[in-house]
Order: structure tokens, then C-alpha cells, then sequence
């Protein structure tokens, strides 16, 4: 991704890259020390679980001078949610740094959060084991997420922040099996009805910030699984340089810019593509919310509302494709840090 001179290689890949380097990037136009290259950049993981009665999100997030981990379950038929959420400068936390063969995970006193990378075999293992003393039902499961990408086509964006100041993400939607037990219910994840998010980010972040994101997945009526991501943030040139795609049966399909329209966050949605073939309105269910400020220095006004999507996309083909009811996140996150 980053060459010994310093170059980094801007664009859309679909392969995750075995050595994401964003170190060796240069950041500014001066040298700096590692150590400080180190602490700019922030660095996640994070899966997305749809069922067709809960949704399961978690997250391992190295921010440098914090370590948070979440884990929330959404029961869509009741319109109930539950979270545990650990925030900590001291935890063991680790954020793989490559997903070929590499573990993120998140550990400490009633709280373990693991993701075991092992996309040169196809998957990723989740493993949660969480107790109820804290905050919440206790949770505990082992989920497999199918990655195979003989199947899928991830999206792989490296975008230019500024021209020495990468960001670098890769997602997918795929398939998910295994269960896990929410106090005394167990959900059981079957291949062909379960739906797997990934976000895994390493990004050199300017201390002021922003992003506008939405993911979601479903089903069309031939039962091939269809999926999206868009994304409007600080990338200047986003016509070219963005992570907006849209996936049918695992392959991929490059977008142009995307654009919101919303106001209260829990009201409804507008988001399209500048090259007319994504149209979507987005109605939240619920909501995962965090504000942090310390000292006017360090903010986060972090806004995750979920609930379901509707619209249509047209294929490079021109042929178009009804998006009815497909459930995911939307996100407005403003930050200084």
C-alpha cells in the first residue's frame, strides 16, 4: 500500500491487502517520529450481524488515547436493545493488523471480544463471552463469518485524506452461522438467512473529522444477497475517491459520490449517488448514541441509528433492482481528536 519512497497507491481494490503498511505513510511534509505517526492513527474493527429477529453489533476501536469496545443486541421484533460497552485506557485491547491471519480482540474483568482474521481459510471467527454483573444480559457465542473471496468481492478503498495522509478501509456483506446466547435465549445463525457486516478501518484522521455512512443487506426475490455502502466524509475529490459500492451475489459495483439529506437523525433518511443509480430513504427503528468531551479538546458526537432501507439500484447493465425492507445502520459522527 505504501512504497519504502514514501508513495502510497490511492484507489479501489477487492482484495484486502496482506501488509496494510499505513505506518510507512509519510503523514505530513516533515519527518516524525513513530511513535507519534502511531498515535494518529485510529485503527477498527468492526461486524455487523443481521438475523430475521435481532441485530448484533460490536466493535474493537484502538483510538490511541482510549481503548472502546462495544457489543449491543437489537431485537427487531420486539424493538428492544440491550449493550455492554467498555472504555479504557489500560484494557488489553489489539487490533489485527491484517485480516489474513491476525486477531483483534478486547479483554478485561466480564468482557471478552475476540475476532480471530482468517480470510486465508475464507472466515472470521467471532467469539464473545461477556457476564451480566455489569450492564446488561450475559452474552456468549462463537459465530463464523464466511469470507471466501472466491465468492466475495470486497471493497478495499485506500482514499487520500491529503496526498501523505491515507485512509484505508475494507467491507463486505457475506454470509454468517454459528449461535449465541443472550441471558437465557439462544439465537441460532443460519448460512442462508444471516447476514454478516465487516468495517475494518486504519485511518490517519485530521483532529477535526467527520463521516456520513450507511451499510445495510438483504435478501431480493431470487435469494441472491444484496448489499451496500456509502460514505460522505472529509475525502475532497469523492467523485473518484470513495467507498460507495453496491454488491449483488458478492460482486461489486462502484459508485460515484454520495449525498444524505436528514435533519433529527431518528427521522427519515435521503441518500443518493451523483451517478443517479443508488436511491434510497432510510426509516431508524433505534438508535446507538455516545457523546465524549473532554476538556473541548478531545470530542465525539457519535450518532448510529438503525432500521430499514428501501429504494433501487440500477446495475451496469441498466437493469433495476428493488431494495424492500433491507435492514442497517446509518451514522453521523462528528469528532476532534
Amino acid at each position: 500500500m505504501v512504497e519504502e519512497d514514501g508513495t502510497i497507491h490511492f484507489g479501489t481494490y477487492r482484495t484486502p491487502f496482506r501488509n496494510a503498511n499505513i505506518l510507512d505513510a509519510p503523514l505530513y511534509s516533515f519527518p516524525v517520529p513513530g511513535f507519534w505517526k502511531n498515535f494518529r492513527l485510529k485503527e477498527w474493527q468492526h461486524f455487523g450481524l443481521i438475523t430475521p429477529t435481532h441485530y448484533l453489533g460490536m466493535v474493537i476501536f484502538d483510538a490511541k488515547f482510549t481503548d472502546v469496545s462495544f457489543f449491543y443486541a437489537y431485537d427487531r421484533l420486539s424493538n428492544t436493545r440491550f449493550e455492554h460497552t467498555r472504555q479504557d485506557s489500560k484494557q488489553k485491547i489489539k487490533v489485527a493488523a491484517q485480516v489474513y491471519n491476525d486477531v483483534s480482540c478486547f479483554e478485561t474483568t466480564g468482557y471478552r471480544l475476540r475476532f480471530e482474521n482468517k480470510l486465508d481459510q475464507g472466515f472470521h471467527r467471532v467469539l464473545v463471552d461477556i457476564d451480566g454483573s455489569r450492564d446488561g444480559l450475559a452474552v456468549k457465542g462463537e459465530i463464523t463469518i464466511h469470507e471466501a473471496l472466491s465468492v466475495i468481492e470486497p471493497l478495499v478503498q485506500v482514499s487520500p485524506i491529503t496526498g501523505l495522509r491515507p485512509f484505508y478501509t475494507h467491507k463486505a456483506a457475506m454470509a454468517a452461522s454459528g449461535s449465541i446466547w443472550l441471558g437465557s435465549q439462544e439465537i441460532v445463525l443460519k448460512r442462508n438467512t444471516c447476514i454478516a457486516l465487516i468495517d475494518e478501518q486504519k485511518t490517519y484522521y485530521p483532529y477535526r473529522s467527520f463521516w456520513k455512512w450507511a451499510m445495510a443487506a438483504g435478501y431480493n426475490d431470487d435469494g441472491k444477497l444484496m448489499a451496500f455502502n456509502l460514505c460522505q466524509n472529509m475525502i475532497a475529490d469523492d467523485e473518484f475517491f470513495n467507498e460507495n459500492c453496491f454488491w449483488i451475489d458478492g460482486k461489486m459495483s462502484c459508485l460515484k459520490a454520495a449525498r444524505f439529506e436528514f435533519g433529527d437523525v431518528m427521522k427519515p433518511w435521503k441518500m443518493k449517488t451523483t451517478d443517479g443509480k443508488l436511491d434510497l430513504s432510510f426509516v431508524p427503528a433505534g438508535e446507538r448514541a455516545q457523546k465524549i468531551n473532554a476538556a473541548g479538546i478531545i470530542r465525539s458526537d457519535f450518532h448510529q441509528p438503525f432500521g430499514l432501507y428501501n429504494g433501487r439500484f440500477i446495475d451496469d447493465q441498466g437493469v433495476t433492482h428493488s431494495i424492500k425492507d433491507f435492514f442497517g445502520l446509518a451514522e453521523h459522527h462528528i469528532t476532534r481528536y
